[in-house]
């Protein structure tokens, strides 16, 4: 009798392992983004093909994410993807038990993500793989300068600061607070520096800066390393890129770990999967820079190639193959 009561204390004590294929997972998006749609079919290109899911856009509305949420709570599924901010967020907000996985969300830990029940995949590289990244494809430049907002990325900057003193670099790390400080701070950073290295921070980036940062770099002369393929085929010399089908097979192989034990650790952030090297060709030549061969080699985007110049147009720089 002793032996048998052990050994349902035993099966009682060992968490359900749910079968991949037999799972049912919901997919939240926050809106209808082609970077949004690449990381849910890099997420379903890496799941059995049997399971079962359900797919909910918020289209851009928190609201509608936090009535998509009650109602998963009501008929709770498996586990939740949760793309994007809002989707993040809303999941946050009315998903307490079911465990969720989120993307492609910018400075999470300023939105007090991740939650107990959550795993999430950061869309920053680290600050030392980054500028490993600037170095090969700007040699010779040893004075980087970037912009930040401390309480979005103030952590990120003191990384930087150890990781490019271990890399035989000095950065030169300007707060901002606003917008509208963007201006003042590259002008007054631009003249002092050899390179500016824009990250992904929520008051640095912004549709209406992005041009400014391409044309005032080019007319400084000063190369621009940046985290997104589209600003180098614009004119940024190099990026390290992550790529959401890369990032939505990650989140596929974090689903299908949890699904298979639920022992398995929430509450923490993974870094994400290769990060792709991006260069301008025409922009560096333009610049005076040589990137590496093996920078060139290993990039998964290159643009352009020899004899580009560059000139302005208007009011803004043009690469001229």
């Amino acid at each position: 009798m002793l032996y048998v009561l052990v050994l349902l204390s035993l099966i009682w004590a060992t968490p359900p392992i749910i079968p991949a294929s037999a799972a049912d997972i919901a997919i939240l998006s926050s809106a209808q983004l082609p970077y949004y749609e690449q990381a849910v079919l890099g997420f379903k290109a890496g799941i059995p093909t049997a399971t079962k899911v359900r797919e909910y856009n918020l289209d851009g509305r928190l609201a509608r994410g936090r009535e998509i949420g009650k109602a998963l709570r009501a008929s709770p599924p498996d586990l939740v993807l949760a793309v994007g901010l809002k989707a993040a967020i809303a999941a946050k907000l009315e998903i307490f038990d079911t465990p969720v996985v989120f993307c492609l969300v910018l400075n999470p830990e300023a939105h007090g993500l991740p939650a107990s029940n959550m795993i999430g995949i950061a869309v920053r590289t680290s600050a030392d793989t980054q500028l490993t990244a600037l170095r090969s494809v700007m040699p010779g430049r040893h004075r980087i300068g970037v912009l930040y907002d401390n309480e979005l990325s103030g952590h990120f900057i003191r990384d930087a600061r150890r990781a490019a003193h271990q890399q035989g670099l000095e950065l030169v790390a300007m707060a901002i607070r606003k917008h509208d400080d963007i201006p003042k701070a590259v002008r007054a950073l631009l003249p002092t520096i050899d390179a500016l290295w824009l990250i992904q921070d929520q008051t640095v980036i912004s549709e209406s800066a992005i041009p400014f940062f391409l044309e005032t770099t080019l007319e400084a002369k000063v190369p621009l390393f940046t985290f997104s393929s589209t600003l180098v085929q614009q004119g940024a010399v190099g990026a390290l890129v992550v790529d959401a089908w890369t990032v939505g097979q990650q989140a596929a192989r974090i689903a299908q770990s949890r699904l298979k034990d639920s022992r398995t650790a929430m509450g923490s952030m993974q870094i994400p999967d290769r990060p792709q090297l991006a260069v301008n060709l025409h922009s560096a030549e333009y610049l005076g820079l040589t990137p590496s061969p093996d920078a060139i080699r290993l990039a998964g985007h290159v643009f352009g190639g020899p004899g580009a110049l560059a000139k302005k147009s208007g009011s803004s720089w043009e690469l001229i193959p």
